[in-house]
């Protein structure tokens, strides 16, 4: 059996298979989608094991931590909304935080966090934000990844 790679011959000796996927290649196991490819199957020994080897591919750091937010705009239906909630974690150049409606994709968020420290004080800042990204959770609510656009530091 050969592979082509940008129409190179390469036999599947020196192809390079990461650990986490497997192709059968025996026609008794062999796994083919309708359209003839092969489909590929996880090892689940390699995805528990893959798990403590995963690395961080974001360029800028991230800080974790359920900073008090305070977020409005409009929802997936165009119905004004403002909604306290926690955030899960936040960069120069992004966060993350749980939203109980869905949100559609490019529209604009607006938001006051509040950065507490250990004493209970801290910075206050107001952002303004496109969102990238929303994943229904198995509670219900809406992960809704964003782009900082502005800040501003109250």
């Amino acid at each position: 059996m050969r592979w082509f790679c940008n129409q190179t011959i390469i036999s599947l000796e020196k192809l390079e298979i990461p650990p986490l996927i497997k192709i059968a290649v025996d026609s008794k196991t062999t796994l083919k989608t309708l359209s003839g490819e092969f489909k590929l199957c996880r090892e689940p020994l390699c995805v528990q094991a893959s798990k403590s080897r995963i690395v961080e591919r974001r360029t800028r750091p991230r800080i974790h931590e359920p900073f008090p937010t305070s977020a409005w705009g409009k929802d997936a239906e165009g119905q004004k909304f403002s909604v306290d909630c926690e955030l899960d974690n936040i960069s120069s150049t992004g966060l993350y935080l749980l939203l109980p409606m869905k949100m559609k994709l490019d529209a604009e968020l607006s938001l006051v966090i509040k950065f507490l420290n250990r004493q209970g004080s801290g910075a206050t800042a107001l952002l303004h934000c496109r969102i990238l990204r929303g994943e229904p959770q198995p509670n219900g609510r809406y992960g809704i990844a964003m782009t900082i656009t502005e800040h501003h530091f109250l």
